[in-house]
This record gives structure tokens, sequence and C-alpha cells, in this order.
């Protein structure tokens, strides 16, 4: 849209559709000054040339003025009144020679040495030749004066130290230009450049500037938007008199619009504005939020099909099961004893199924307000999982080795089920002598619990493939949910779960989590 809207009127932007926001803040073009034309002729010049010429000439000035006393002193010797007479040439003198040596080899300004010697040449010479045509209509009236030329000389003097204080004001009126033709820039890059839509109106509402973004935004160009008025994209139901002059009466405002594009298409546009940025100038910042409120609307749709999934597993499905366990509860002492085995085996499918609902339920369920105050020993909801599986599976070897000192993980409850389906993994595919070895490993910031059996193992195409969706989607057609909910609730702690090939043979299972304090702060 940018090739077609923002871009398509490039070079027609400028003074006369008002795009350019510098020509609104500042109607100064070009070079400020004697300084800034001086500075374009002398571009040419490399920066150190600059330095040396301009020095150079501001030595030379002070130089002739030190050596005409001197010259004085060595003719007619030194006396008081020639001291005094001398004494503030000399002393200027000193003070150009100091200043064009600072300029010309200390300083590192490449314009400021030409204007100094710019505006003390023009001073030494323009009060010598003034005073030199004073001193001629003087003489050619018969006035007498005396040493003329010592006073055309103490007149220069004064001109070219006059010129020196000229040049520091153009100096620093240079150095302000630069300052402001920088901030110049950077409000220009900032203008044309965001991705927000920026725009710029008067006191009627009408846009006198807008950048690229708030072209694309409008479906317009800039030459074509920049004249329109706010009325023109605005919906028949915005009240637009009554909220602009409450809007300039207390110069800012914030909220959300609805703006109707030429082609007929509705937008929905959040806004920032503020009132009087320049005297009589208005300046908002627009953002396109219509796919966020749509985006917003669906996951309202979601969570209302969520909360009906919960409320039918929670009602229907998990209440049924309870009424299951508990008539096999009833029937238990009314069963022989040949039949025991096949009660135990209904009550912990019956079991499973429950605790299935459960997590799915708690899959189901936003549980992002709670996540920052999780904490958990790991060692507790790895122990029960570890005593769970040894009581169904009574076969299998699980050994454990859990470290000593308590450490704390961002998890909840709900590890529990982390490590259960795990170790239910382990046992429930492989023969019945498998051993399984768990392990916890500590680090400064997180905390790594292994699950490895020493069983057949899986082929290494399949193991690359247990963990690759980012997300709980199960896409695999092969295996059952017990490990997508593993990464599942992991990647809900801000952890990480991988599988590797144990060695000779089986699988390790690596689940990594993020040490945290206890809830005591102990």
């Amino acid at each position: 849209m940018s090739g077609e809207h923002g871009g398509s009127d490039e070079t027609t932007v400028g003074h006369s559709v008002g795009t350019d926001l510098t020509d609104l803040l500042d109607d100064r073009t070009g070079h400020a000054g004697l300084t800034g034309r001086l500075e374009a002729v002398v571009d040419g010049i490399a920066p150190v040339w600059r330095r040396r010429i301009g020095g150079g000439t501001v030595v030379g000035i002070g130089t002739l003025l030190i050596g005409v006393p001197l010259y004085h002193f060595a003719r007619h010797g030194v006396t008081v009144d020639a001291i005094v007479g001398d004494a503030l040439p000399l002393f200027f003198g000193v003070i150009l020679v100091a200043t064009g040596v600072w300029l010309g080899w200390m300083s590192d300004d490449d314009v400021a040495p030409l204007v100094t010697a710019f505006w003390v040449t023009v001073g030494f010479g323009v009060t010598g030749v003034v005073t030199l045509y004073f001193f001629t209509l003087h003489v050619a009236h018969g006035h007498i004066v005396e040493s003329p030329w010592f006073l055309v000389y103490d007149v220069s003097a004064t001109g070219a130290v006059g010129g020196l204080l000229i040049s520091r004001y153009d100096v620093r009126s240079r150095h302000r230009h630069r300052r402001l033709s920088q901030r110049e820039r950077q409000l220009r890059a900032v203008f044309e450049g965001t991705l927000d839509a920026l725009v710029i109106t008067d006191d009627e509402g009408r846009y006198v500037a807008a950048n690229p973004a708030a072209a694309d935004l409008f479906g317009l160009p800039r030459s074509e938007l920049v004249g329109k008025h706010i009325v023109n994209f605005a919906s028949g139901s915005e009240d637009f008199e009554a909220q602009w002059e409450t809007f300039r009466a207390e110069g800012e405002a914030r909220g959300e619009f609805e703006l109707v594009r030429p082609d007929g298409e509705t937008r929905m546009v959040a806004f920032a504005a503020t009132a009087n940025v320049l005297p009589g100038r208005h300046l908002s910042a627009l953002r396109d939020v219509t796919e966020q409120i749509e985006h917003e609307q669906e996951l309202g749709q979601e969570r209302a099909r969520v909360e009906f999934l919960n409320r039918l597993l929670r009602h229907n499905v998990l209440n049924g099961m309870n009424l299951v366990l508990a008539k096999l509860d009833a029937l238990e002492p009314a069963l022989p004893d040949d039949q025991r085995d096949s009660l135990d085996v209904a009550r912990h499918r019956s079991e499973e199924i429950v605790d299935l609902i459960q997590t799915a339920r708690r899959l189901a369920t936003d549980v992002a307000a709670e996540a920052d105050g999780r904490a958990i020993r790991v060692c507790d909801p790895l122990t029960d999982a570890i005593e769970s599986v040894r009581g169904a599976y009574p076969d299998p070897t699980i050994e454990c080795d859990l470290p000593a000192d308590e450490v704390w993980v961002h998890a909840d409850g709900m590890l529990e089920t982390v490590f259960d389906h795990l170790l239910t993994n382990a046992v429930e595919h492989n023969d019945a002598d498998v051993s399984v070895s768990v392990g916890v490993t500590v680090d400064p910031e997180t905390v790594t619990v292994t699950v490895a059996d020493d069983g057949e193992g899986m082929p290494p195409e399949r193991l690359a493939q247990l963990f690759d969706d980012e997300e709980f989607t199960h896409t695999r057609d092969w295996g059952g949910f017990g490990l997508s909910i593993v990464q599942a609730l992991v990647q809900e702690y801000d952890g990480d779960v991988w599988a590797d090939a144990n060695e000779p043979s089986g699988t390790v299972f690596h689940v990594e989590l993020q040490r945290t304090e206890s809830p005591d702060g102990a």
C-alpha cells in the first residue's frame, strides 16, 4: 500500500502540499548569515587549510599591530610617553596573535577561523580607510594633524579588535543555526520515518501536513490528503464539532474513532492528539488497531468456548467418572478375590481418566494472572510422582537421586503431572523389568530433572519429533497425548523439555525449570 499511496507523490511533496514538517516549525531556509554563506563558499577547501588560512590571517594582523610599536621604540627609544601611547595597540596585537594561534592550530572548528579572519580584516581595513579619509579632509581644509599615520594605526587596531568581537557573535550564531538544523533534520527523520501515522491540522481541522504512514492509513497520496478536513474521513456517528472544541480547550485527547477511507473501507484507529504544538497547529499520532480489535473479539469468543468446555468437563465427564469410581468402591466388598485384579485395573484406568480431565481443564484455562507467584519445591511433586508410579507398576525398578537441600522452581502443583507422564511413559512402553533412573541437576539459574530408562529406545527420527511443536498441537499421527501435555505444561512454566538417546539403550527425558526463591523468602 505504501507504494500505492505513501510514495505516489514523492516528487510533489514539499512547500506546495505542506508535508515538510520543518516548513511548519521554521520558515528559515538555506544558510544563516555570513557564516552560512562563507561555509558554502569554502566547502571545497580542506578543513585543516581553512583553519590555517584563517588563523594565519589573524596572526598576521596581530603581528603587524605588535611590529609598529616595536619599530617606533627602535627608532625613537623607549620612553614613558611612547609606552603609554602604544600600550593599547600593542595589547590588541597580542590578543590577535593569541587568538589566531588558537584558531589555526588548536581549534577543531572548520569555519570559525575564516569568519574571524574576515571580520578582523574588515574591521582593521575599514576603520583605517575611514580614518585616513577624514584626515585627508582635515588636511585639505588647512588643518594640521600631528602623527597622522600613527593615529590611523591606533584606530585600525581598535577596529581589528572590534571585528574580533563581532566575529565571536557571528560564530555563536552559526553554532546555534547548526544545532537548530540538526534538530530539524532529526524531527524530519522521525516525522517521515515513523511507522505510526502523523498528521498536523490547523484550527479548522484541515490537514496541513502528513507523513507517508498517514497516506497509507487514509488511502490517499499525501498531495491529496493535505487540505482535506477531518470530517471527510469520519463516520456519520461522530460529533466532530463538539469533540474538536473539547480537544482545543483541554489541549490533548486520546481515544479511538472509526475512519472511513475514500474507497469505503472502514478502519478502527487509535489516536493521541496534542493541541498547539505550534500556534494554530495540532499534532495527532494515529495507529490502525482494526486487526487488534478483531483479534481481541476472536479471543473473547475463544475464551467463551474454552469456558464452555471447562463446564462440560467438570459437570458431565468429571462428575460421571467420580460416580464410576464411587460405584467401583461400592462393588469391591462383594467381588470374589479372583476378580479383584480386574477391579484394580478398572479403578486405576478411571483415576487416570480423571487425572487426564483435570490436566485438560488446566491447559484450557488462562492462568497467566498467577504466573509470577508460582514457586514449588522440585522434590515434592517428583517424589509423589515416583511413589504413584511405583504403586501402579510394581515390577519396574525406579531409582532416584534427589538433592539434600531444598530447591525451589518456577512451577506449581501441576508439575507432578509432568513427572508422572514421563515416568508412566518409561514403564508402559518398555518391558516389565525396565529400570528407570531419576536425577536432579541444580545450576545457579536452572534445575534440570532427568528421567532415563534402559528400554528399547526410539528411532532417531521419532525422537527428534517429540517436542518439535512450539505449541500444544499434537500433530503427530503416532503416540499419545502424554508427552504433548508435558511440553505444554513445561512451556507454561517458561521451561524447556527435550529427549536424547540413552546409552547403551533407552531414552533420557530432560525437563529444565527456572530456579526461584521460596514464597517466604527463606
